[in-house]
């Protein structure tokens, strides 16, 4: 039987992992890069001075976060967020990475005004900023949902009220078969309602944790509560 999201309960698993790790571990997460791919991938195009900066060889959230700040000011500035979203994505792992790369060169001006208006957008409705990154089909080329959802959460700056939230397979699995949602639709794809319906649901589970008192719990521990869970299971 599909349940409705807006009457899903907060699994107890969920809620105690989520406490399990501060928001400052979340935010600190690292993902160990290949920079140096990216500086000869973009340097063959017009977006050489765009490769973001790492720590150490790794990206962690809160560097993208800066990013994600200044990803609504130029095409320039989404452009970086997005490069730096996918090598998060992917790690020193680069497969379609440059058929990606190619499909915003090919189509430079429009997509790059689509990813600015997106970054926007994903401030305050995250359903209009998904159906932008996918009116239909994707807007990057093999670039979908797992993968755009990043951009759209990075773009928030951080901030623990933004909308958007990353979904992934993993954290598709872990609504499924241990949080209640069943009628969650696909592996790698959803509608943008489906979309709108988890980051509310993600919202909704943080204020709840929240009026029991304790440190502070932001949507996206929960989200990478999931992501984890998914993982191991």
């Amino acid at each position: 039987m599909t349940r409705s999201t807006t009457d899903l309960p907060l699994p107890e698993w969920l809620a105690a992992k989520a406490r399990g790790a501060s928001a400052g571990d979340v935010l600190g997460m690292g993902v160990r890069v290949n920079r140096d791919w990216w500086v000869a991938a973009l340097g063959d195009t017009p977006f050489a001075d765009e490769v973001f900066e790492t720590d150490d060889g790794r990206l962690r959230r809160t560097q993208l976060f800066r990013l994600g700040e200044r990803a609504t000011e130029s095409p320039e500035d989404a452009r970086r967020l997005l490069w730096a979203s996918v090598a998060w994505g992917t790690g020193r792992r680069h497969r379609l990475n440059r058929a990606r790369l190619r499909s915003v060169l090919g189509r430079q001006d429009d997509v790059s005004a689509a990813l600015q208006q997106a970054a926007e957008v994903s401030r305050t409705d995250s359903r209009a900023a998904y159906r932008l990154m996918r009116p239909g089909r994707n807007t990057v080329r093999y670039l979908g949902p797992p993968f755009f959802t990043k951009f759209l959460y990075f773009a928030g700056g951080g901030s623990p009220a933004h909308p958007c939230l990353v979904l992934d397979s993993l954290v598709a699995k872990a609504l499924r078969q241990d949080c209640g949602w069943n009628g969650l639709t696909g592996r790698y794809v959803w509608s943008a309602d489906e979309y709108a319906a988890y980051c509310d649901l993600l919202t909704r589970w943080a204020d709840e944790l929240n009026e029991d008192g304790g440190d502070p719990v932001r949507p996206d521990q929960l989200e990478y509560a999931m992501f984890d869970h998914g993982r191991h299971s």
